[in-house]
Protein backbone atom coordinates (compact mmCIF):
# COMPACT_ATOMS: atom_id res chain seq x y z
CA UNK A 1 0.00 0.00 0.00
CA UNK A 2 1.55 3.28 -1.41
CA UNK A 3 0.39 6.63 0.23
CA UNK A 4 -0.24 10.18 -1.83
CA UNK A 5 -0.25 13.58 -1.18
CA UNK A 6 -3.59 15.41 -2.20
CA UNK A 7 -5.22 18.62 -1.97
CA UNK A 8 -7.65 19.10 0.08
CA UNK A 9 -10.85 20.81 -0.57
CA UNK A 10 -12.67 20.27 2.20
CA UNK A 11 -16.27 19.92 0.99
CA UNK A 12 -15.28 17.18 -1.33
CA UNK A 13 -13.34 15.46 1.21
CA UNK A 14 -16.62 15.51 3.70
CA UNK A 15 -19.00 14.48 0.79
CA UNK A 16 -16.51 11.30 0.15
CA UNK A 17 -16.84 10.75 4.20
CA UNK A 18 -21.05 10.94 3.96
CA UNK A 19 -20.88 8.15 1.29
CA UNK A 20 -22.30 11.20 -1.38
CA UNK A 21 -18.67 11.52 -3.46
CA UNK A 22 -17.75 8.43 -4.00
CA UNK A 23 -15.15 9.56 -6.98
CA UNK A 24 -12.01 11.36 -6.74
CA UNK A 25 -10.87 12.84 -9.33
CA UNK A 26 -7.19 13.33 -10.13
CA UNK A 27 -5.37 14.27 -13.28
CA UNK A 28 -3.32 11.55 -14.85
CA UNK A 29 0.13 12.92 -14.00
CA UNK A 30 3.54 10.91 -12.89
CA UNK A 31 2.53 11.50 -9.60
CA UNK A 32 -0.55 9.42 -9.70
CA UNK A 33 0.53 6.81 -12.61
CA UNK A 34 1.18 4.08 -10.13
CA UNK A 35 -1.70 3.82 -7.56
CA UNK A 36 -3.55 0.90 -7.27
CA UNK A 37 -6.41 -0.04 -5.11
CA UNK A 38 -5.63 -0.50 -1.48
CA UNK A 39 -3.40 2.84 -1.95
CA UNK A 40 -4.34 5.94 0.41
CA UNK A 41 -4.12 9.58 -0.37
CA UNK A 42 -3.75 11.96 2.58
CA UNK A 43 -5.10 15.39 3.06
CA UNK A 44 -2.73 17.00 4.78
CA UNK A 45 -3.67 16.74 8.84
CA UNK A 46 -7.55 16.43 7.75
CA UNK A 47 -7.67 12.63 6.86
CA UNK A 48 -7.21 10.22 4.54
CA UNK A 49 -9.43 7.92 1.86
CA UNK A 50 -8.63 4.45 0.85
CA UNK A 51 -9.27 4.08 -3.06
CA UNK A 52 -10.65 1.25 -4.43
CA UNK A 53 -11.07 0.94 -8.12
CA UNK A 54 -8.72 2.98 -10.64
CA UNK A 55 -9.73 3.56 -14.51
CA UNK A 56 -7.89 6.58 -16.46
CA UNK A 57 -10.14 8.62 -19.11
CA UNK A 58 -9.13 10.48 -21.85
CA UNK A 59 -10.93 13.49 -19.84
CA UNK A 60 -13.72 14.88 -17.78
CA UNK A 61 -16.45 14.49 -19.72
CA UNK A 62 -15.65 10.63 -20.16
CA UNK A 63 -14.88 10.48 -16.56
CA UNK A 64 -18.61 12.00 -15.60
CA UNK A 65 -20.31 10.04 -18.24
CA UNK A 66 -18.60 6.75 -17.20
CA UNK A 67 -18.66 7.07 -13.66
CA UNK A 68 -21.89 9.16 -13.05
CA UNK A 69 -21.23 13.14 -12.53
CA UNK A 70 -23.39 12.63 -9.67
CA UNK A 71 -20.46 10.86 -8.17
CA UNK A 72 -17.96 13.09 -8.88
CA UNK A 73 -19.43 16.48 -8.01
CA UNK A 74 -22.69 15.61 -6.13
CA UNK A 75 -23.63 19.18 -5.42
CA UNK A 76 -23.63 19.88 -9.18
CA UNK A 77 -27.39 19.68 -11.09
CA UNK A 78 -26.14 18.78 -14.25
CA UNK A 79 -22.95 17.67 -16.05
CA UNK A 80 -21.45 20.43 -17.68
CA UNK A 81 -21.98 21.99 -14.41
CA UNK A 82 -19.65 18.96 -12.24
CA UNK A 83 -17.03 19.53 -14.92
CA UNK A 84 -16.96 23.19 -14.97
CA UNK A 85 -17.08 22.55 -10.86
CA UNK A 86 -13.36 20.26 -11.18
CA UNK A 87 -11.83 22.85 -13.75
CA UNK A 88 -12.28 25.67 -11.12
CA UNK A 89 -10.63 24.59 -8.82
CA UNK A 90 -7.08 26.66 -8.22
CA UNK A 91 -4.95 22.86 -8.53
CA UNK A 92 -6.58 22.01 -11.72
CA UNK A 93 -4.28 22.55 -15.37
CA UNK A 94 -6.41 22.16 -18.53
CA UNK A 95 -3.76 22.08 -20.61
CA UNK A 96 -2.64 18.48 -18.32
CA UNK A 97 -5.90 17.16 -18.64
CA UNK A 98 -5.77 17.41 -22.83
CA UNK A 99 -2.40 15.76 -22.93
CA UNK A 100 -2.14 13.54 -19.77
CA UNK A 101 -6.25 12.55 -19.23
CA UNK A 102 -7.78 11.71 -15.95
CA UNK A 103 -8.16 8.77 -13.38
CA UNK A 104 -10.94 8.24 -11.72
CA UNK A 105 -10.37 6.61 -8.18
CA UNK A 106 -13.10 5.23 -6.21
CA UNK A 107 -13.20 6.30 -2.98
CA UNK A 108 -13.37 2.99 -0.64
CA UNK A 109 -13.22 4.46 2.35
CA UNK A 110 -12.16 7.76 4.38
CA UNK A 111 -10.64 8.46 7.57
CA UNK A 112 -10.44 12.05 9.81
CA UNK A 113 -7.02 12.99 11.85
Amino acid sequence: MATFDATLHIQAFESMERGLKTVYTVIANDEYSMISSGDRLEFGSYGSITVGTVRRYPDLESLATAEGWRNVVPEADTEDRAISLIRATDSWEESEERQRGVMALRVRETRRK
